[in-house]
């Protein structure tokens, strides 16, 4: 046992834990958010399916891995369509998390608990319903409709007369922001959570509905009874009493707006060390059932050859070394991350000399994983014949089959360019290079022609920037008399 955990220890790479300390973050992510997300039955069912899977994986269960791998990203649709509205506002956190670490509170915390409490009793004494949004740190723009701009002072005196119930804006809900109110007789989303509203009205359910989807604290007074509820965080209690709803005020600032910021290494290890616990101790199971392996395999790839820098006036003569045989060794977990369509070997061709060039092929060419090392490469030394290219201009041959009609006589038949430019290697005789059209038929020509055939190229010439000239071939003719 003791060798088995040595081994581990000598095995694991910085890369191995960053590897672990990310997936931890991600797991731990999760499980904070299925657990806000009221969705622990999800998470029991995962964490079930979960580890069938890993016991299969490890037991070799193939009909029930291949199963469970195929079946996976149907999975994860399901749970993206069923949870996206959750998944939005875990998104909106991420986007506004480094902003939110440095909103600073200028306004007097105290201020705003004895106006809204006092505001909130007054309204509670005379029975006049109400609802009281108290923005936290998540925007709520998106989960807010209608509404009417305001941006007043805070004041008993504004609630009241926003809630009168004469008046048409009384059945809205107040957005309050610090000590200012900034839109009245706005729309709330609605819950469906029925255990919680019990037989409470629309204003609890919209109270509630804001909470579970934001970090708002809501405070609901009612217009039949006078009762002060609060829902926070998907989560509604009624009060009785003025003291309460203060205490309540005084923890919701102090959690969304503490007085002095923590350091964040402190943020992170103040709450849920639960789920950190239980995020840390799965993602090391993953690692040791599908990332660790100490073992070390070998696997044979055939890698193919590039030339770098090689000169447009040269030209690598056939036969050449078009790939060659490598061996890597590495643990399997590296070789599953392998594409081998990512190996290369460069060979930089800016300092060859006309004629034979040796090449030793050694690691450092060869472009390969880190934790994967070369053990053979084969052959270990390639040949190459390198040859100087030289310009030459080349008559065009027209090549031609049958014979014209017999009332057609042929005057002339000539090609525009008369000559193209090509490259050849310097090894290559010039009176031994031409370059013919494919066959014309004559049978079908009675009139004067333009043709633009393709032509046949020996495969050791090339062409200026390899492109290949356009070549017109031209057959003038003429009727011939009846005599």
């Amino acid at each position: 046992m003791l060798k088995y955990i040595l081994e581990v220890a000598q095995s694991i790479r910085l890369i191995d834990l960053i590897d672990i300390g990310v997936i931890t973050i991600f797991i731990y992510l999760l499980l904070v958010w299925l657990k806000k997300a009221r969705a622990r039955f999800i998470l029991i069912g995962m964490v079930i399916l979960g580890s069938i899977y890993i016991f299969a994986r490890v037991f070799g269960l193939y009909l029930t891995t291949i199963v469970f791998q195929a079946f996976f990203a149907i999975f994860l649709i399901t749970i993206v369509v069923i949870f996206q509205e959750d998944l939005r506002h875990l998104f909106e956190h991420i986007a506004i998390w480094g902003i939110s670490r440095k909103y600073i509170r200028k306004i007097p915390v105290r201020e705003e608990i004895d106006t809204l409490s006092s505001a909130i009793a007054n309204l509670s004494r005379k029975k006049i319903g109400a609802l009281v949004v108290i923005r936290g740190k998540d925007p709520l723009g998106r989960h807010i409709e209608a509404g009417t701009d305001l941006d007043g002072l805070l004041s008993g005196v504004l609630l009241e007369s926003i809630f009168d119930p004469n008046v048409p804006s009384h059945d809205g809900a107040v957005i309050v922001d610090g000590i200012r109110i900034t839109k009245f007789s706005t729309h709330l989303p609605l819950s469906t959570n029925i255990q919680e509203i019990g037989r409470l009205g629309t204003r609890h359910a919209a109270a509630l509905g804001l909470t579970e989807h934001t970090d708002a604290l809501c405070i609901v007074v009612s217009e039949e009874r006078g009762i002060i509820s609060v829902a926070e965080a998907g989560k509604l209690k009624q009060f009785n009493d003025v003291t309460e709803l203060q205490r309540v005020l005084e923890d919701f600032y102090r959690k969304r707006f503490p007085a002095k910021r923590r350091s964040s290494l402190v943020d992170f290890l103040a709450g849920h060390f639960l789920e950190k616990i239980i995020a840390l101790v799965l993602a090391v199971s993953l690692w040791f059932t599908f990332g660790h392996r100490i073992e070390m395999i070998r696997r044979d790839f055939t890698i193919p050859i590039e030339y770098r820098n090689l000169s447009s006036d040269k030209i690598v003569g056939e036969p050449k070394q078009k790939q060659v045989s490598v061996t890597l060794s590495g643990t399997e977990r590296i070789f599953n991350l392998l594409k081998p369509e990512e190996l290369k070997l460069s060979l930089d061709m800016s300092g060859i000399k006309d004629g034979e060039n040796k090449f030793f092929i050694t690691k450092d060419l060869i472009k390969y994983p880190t934790g994967l090392s070369v053990v053979n490469i084969e052959p270990e030394e390639i040949k190459l014949k390198v040859y100087r290219m030289i310009s030459l201009d080349i008559p065009i041959e027209v090549n031609t089959q049958g014979r014209p009609p017999s009332d057609v006589k042929i005057n002339q038949i000539r090609t525009v360019p008369e000559k193209v430019q090509v490259l050849i290697p310097s090894i290559i005789p010039q009176d031994k290079i031409k370059i013919t059209t494919e066959p014309i038929d004559l049978k079908s020509i009675t009139e004067t022609t333009t043709l633009t055939p393709k032509f046949i190229i020996p495969p050791e010439v090339r062409f200026q920037d390899d492109k290949y000239p356009e070549i017109k071939v031209i057959i003038e003719v003429e009727k011939k008399e009846n005599k």
